[in-house]
């Protein structure tokens, strides 16, 4: 069964959110795991560009730099 997860977000900072391009709830997911909002905010622009084939190689490994702990010190 799948857990449901309080994120903290109203419905009104999600449709904002969503009017102004961000999903609140994926970013919110990135930083309860550690990431800083500015990586992940980057991170799902890669995520993004990943999933519609515009990604260069060099922002695949930043994204991957981005979502590994031990690699994501080098970035900050």
């Amino acid at each position: 069964m799948l857990k449901i997860e309080n994120l903290g977000v109203s419905v009104e900072e999600y449709l904002d959110g969503l009017s102004a391009g961000i999903d609140i709830l994926e970013l919110k997911r990135l930083e309860a795991k550690g990431i800083p909002t500015n990586l992940a905010l980057e991170a799902m622009e890669i995520s993004s560009k990943a999933i519609n084939g515009t990604a260069t190689p060099e922002e695949i490994v930043r994204g991957i730099m981005i979502l590994t702990p031990s690699l994501r010190q080098q970035l900050e």
